[in-house]
Order: C-alpha cells, then structure tokens, then sequence
C-alpha cells in the first residue's frame, strides 16, 4: 500500500507545486466579433471569464513572489490583445485566448474560458 510521506520528514528545501484556482470574473473588452457585417464595423462589449488552474511554486508563493505564479495583468493584457483580432465565432476566440494563455504561462494547467456578448444582433435580450 502506497503512502504518503509524512510532513515532518519531507526534505524542507524541495520545491513543492501547489495547485491554485485563479478566476477572473468579467472582463469588459469592446470588440468586434460575429457573423454579420455590422457586428465587425460597430462591434460590440464582451465580457471575458477565466478559471485558471495554476501550478504555482509553494516557496514562491510563501515568499509573495509573483515569478511562482501568474501575473492576473499579464492574464488581462493576453486576453485584451487576443480579443482585438475580428473573427466570425466566439469559439474561434476562445480558442486563440487559449492557445495564447497556455503557451505564454506555463504554470496554467488547465483554463475555462467564458465569453458573453452584451448586445445580440438578433433583436433579443439575453442576461
């Protein structure tokens, strides 16, 4: 049977990784995404939610060193810029956010990602 080592004789100067839940909770960004024509001259606001699933660096993060984690600006400025190039679907951009944050921040292990458009070009409301 497979156990785990006791705290108290764990090496003190191991590097442990520590899983940490990041959210980020509706970031405004004007853009200009959508299938119809209108939608890529006028565009429109999008709110952008993150979970990130970090592997941050216990002694780091002990230390209050950012270098053991993720750095939310960094986060908000990768998504901004990423939100800035038009597509069609918002599929689409949730993919390129993605990519983007998972090759740029190695310590994120895995990320939801949420993106809610405020005016339909429909001519319903949605909440």
């Amino acid at each position: 049977m497979a156990r785990r080592k006791s705290e108290h004789n764990r090496n003190p100067h191991t590097k442990r990784p520590i899983l940490l839940d990041i959210h980020i909770d509706r970031l405004r960004v004007h853009a200009f995404h959508g299938a119809m024509p209108q939608e890529q001259v006028i565009g429109a606001d999008f709110y952008v939610s993150l979970d990130l699933d970090v592997e941050a660096d216990e002694e780091a993060v002990r230390g209050d060193n950012l270098t053991g984690t993720v750095s939310y600006a960094d986060v908000i400025d990768t998504v901004c810029h990423e939100m800035q190039k038009p597509a069609c679907l918002l599929e689409t951009v949730a993919l390129h956010i993605g990519e983007c944050l998972m090759e740029r921040f190695p310590r994120i292990v895995s990320l939801h990602i949420r993106i809610d458009k405020e005016n339909l070009p429909t001519g319903t409301q949605s909440d």
